[in-house]
């Protein structure tokens, strides 16, 4: 007779593991490292960018950075417009390449 609290994981559809998280006041089954990490290594970039925010204006200057990051692109606020003109741009770009090539082959066979 099978019980419901049976933990055979060998299988591949793993029978008797239901879907629902691990009742409360049963320990957890994953190893002491992931349950407690150790603290993250602090690196040499780390260490200058606390001294680089320590400079006057630094706070200042990275909250405007963020602000320019985080801002909408011409291309995000005028999708169609931006293909049109990308468009025509690249047909003025390849009809220029063209012209170029065909005047170095006129001036070479000439």
């Amino acid at each position: 007779m099978s019980t419901v609290h049976d933990r055979n994981t060998s299988g591949p559809g793993q029978a008797g593991r239901s879907a629902r998280s691990r009742p409360p006041g049963q320990p957890s089954l994953l190893p002491d490292w992931m349950r407690d990490p150790p603290p993250p290594r602090v690196t040499l970039g780390d260490r200058v960018a606390a001294g680089l925010l320590r400079l006057p204006g630094a706070p200042r200057a990275r909250q405007s950075w963020w602000a320019w990051q985080d801002r909408r692109r011409l291309y995000e606020r005028f999708p169609n417009s931006f293909k049109i003109v990308a468009f025509f741009a690249s047909w003025a770009i390849a009809l220029t390449l063209v012209l170029t090539a065909w005047g170095l082959f006129a001036l070479a066979a000439g």
